[in-house]
């Protein structure tokens, strides 16, 4: 017992020291949580185990779940804070806003106000380097103490364990359906004047409801209603709201004093990602964060959302003035619902009966248009936000028509391999040793790019310079295809003429 006496001491003072930084920052967050919280087990914890540095064995969890979970719940937090507070801008500046809250240089920044990177856990425990702080050595061989008291942290390390103290504090009071501790961790990381939440009623109460929401409804909005009603299951008390969840941006806000979805589809986006890792999170706990992202991406793609958006049928109630687009919506329905067939037939073939097909039919069909997926995540901020923002309505929304399409979640194993986004990051990365590269997304108002209606523009940088770029509506589908345009053009090049045709001296 004598010889694990010293493992336990630097086991409980390690607890202790986590616990005293999460009581000065004004967080109870539950004691293990808050550990593996802030323990950083490797020079680079962000990547996977195989390519990790000066890995630190014997320390447990370390922060990579929780900062995946914490993340999704920042995202939410303040996208809810921003459509709560701001009611007049549009989607683009929602986006610019909420990066000022949750960027990392922000979270940084206060992180060191805090003095939350003092406390972070860096080191495992070392039998042979050991040894009490107040007592002095009589034998033995000294060791410095500068070692144990500094320690080596990136900008953005700090700013993870910040994400993961939220997970931890979303998931200490998650089982009482209660999110005032995580919010009260959002406000002290993000500490801006968009998100002063001491409370989860402090975002609706934030909320002042608009004119044309509470406005007298007309038939057709009345009529809406009791579709989406019988549909969906859930009764309107603004008919208004849920109209606008149906109009598109070609669809002025003249004829019926509506805005469009843009502002809705934001605050749904982030709803249905916190309902998509929250179950991830819970129902893999051995996963890695690497597993989780990739598997999230299949249940928050484009290509689900605009299948689900049809099998919901909710494309029907869209209102539009661009008749290319109704055409684009006709043809991808008849593909999705064909292939939906197909896989209906196949499980009747193989004696599993029709309603055994399998559901990641979708994966092989072509992007949906744009508007497919935005009017699915416009439809969920609605139900939200008429239901004085009630996250179960989005939970139950989530367990009732996004779930049966991921029990089986092995079925997805592949689907981030095939994003163009991803499929670069691999073969820059291995393939060509280049790690000096990004993507970055802009706004434009270009007149004479490919796309009338182009709103984002995206560039594929190596080394500082634009190599390729695609124009697209949103800034996902600009990557996607910005990411695409240069795999096609990676194809056919060796290593060498990659370091001669892009300058790369990477190693």
């Amino acid at each position: 017992m004598s010889y694990n006496l010293p493992a336990v001491i630097y086991r409980l003072e390690s607890n202790l020291i986590v616990l005293e930084s999460c009581k000065s920052i004004g967080l109870d967050v539950q004691p293990d949580l808050a550990v593996e919280a802030m323990t950083k087990d490797s020079d680079n914890t962000e990547e996977t185990r195989e390519d990790q540095i000066n890995v630190q064995r014997g320390m447990g969890r370390n922060y990579e779940r929780l900062e995946f979970l914490g993340d999704s719940f920042l995202k939410m937090s303040t996208t809810i804070a921003l459509f709560s507070q701001i009611q007049d801008c549009d989607e683009f500046q929602y986006h610019v806003d909420r990066m000022l809250l949750i960027c990392n240089k922000n979270l940084f920044n206060n992180a060191l106000e805090l003095k939350v990177e003092e406390s972070i856990r860096t080191r495992a425990f070392d039998r042979s380097t050991w040894y009490p702080e107040g007592l002095e050595l009589l034998k033995g061989r000294q060791y410095s103490n500068i070692l144990k008291k500094t320690h080596s942290l990136a900008d953005k390390s700090i700013a993870d364990v910040c994400e993961a103290l939220i997970g931890a504090a979303y998931m200490t009071t998650r089982e009482q359906r209660d999110f005032d501790l995580a919010i009260q961790a959002v406000t002290k990381f993000v500490n801006h004047r968009n998100h002063r939440m001491t409370k989860y009623g402090d975002y609706y109460g934030a909320y002042k409801i608009p004119e044309w929401q509470s406005s007298e409804p007309r038939a057709v909005h009345y009529d809406l209603a009791g579709e989406i009603e019988k549909k969906m299951g859930y009764k309107f008390r603004y008919p208004r709201l849920l109209r606008s969840a149906f109009t598109h941006a070609s669809y002025g806000f003249v004829y019926e004093g509506i805005p469009n979805y843009q502002r809705l589809e934001f605050l749904g986006d982030a709803l249905l990602d916190m309902a998509c890792v929250d179950y991830l999170f819970r129902k893999f706990p051995g996963a890695d964060p690497q597993w989780l992202t990739e598997h999230k991406m299949a249940m928050v793609s484009n290509q689900f959302q605009g299948c689900l958006c049809v099998s919901l049928g909710l494309q029907k109630h869209m209102v539009s003035m661009n008749s290319m687009l109704h055409k684009e919506i006709a043809d991808y329905v008849l593909n999705i619902t064909e292939a939906r067939t197909q896989a209906e037939d196949e499980a009747e073939a193989a004696g599993l009966g029709r309603a055994a097909y399998a559901r990641n039919y979708w994966v092989r069909e072509k992007r949906p248009p744009k508007c497919l997926p935005d009017i699915l995540e416009s439809y969920i901020g609605a139900v939200f936000v008429d239901s004085e923002y009630d996250f179960g309505e989005v939970q139950r929304f989530f367990d009732v028509h996004v779930l049966p399409y991921f029990e089986d979640m092995h079925l997805y194993d592949t689907y981030a391999n095939n994003h163009p986004v991803t499929m670069l990051s691999h073969v820059l990365v291995t393939d060509f040793r280049c790690t000096r590269w990004r993507l970055m997304v802009s706004e434009t108002d270009d007149e004479d790019a490919e796309f009338a209606a182009v709103q984002v523009v995206a560039g594929v940088l190596i080394h500082g310079a634009v190599r390729e770029n695609a124009y697209a509506g949103s800034g996902q589908n600009a990557k996607s295809k910005a990411a695409q345009k240069m795999l096609d053009r990676l194809k056919e090049i060796t290593p060498d003429e990659f370091r001669k045709m892009f300058n790369c001296t990477c190693a």
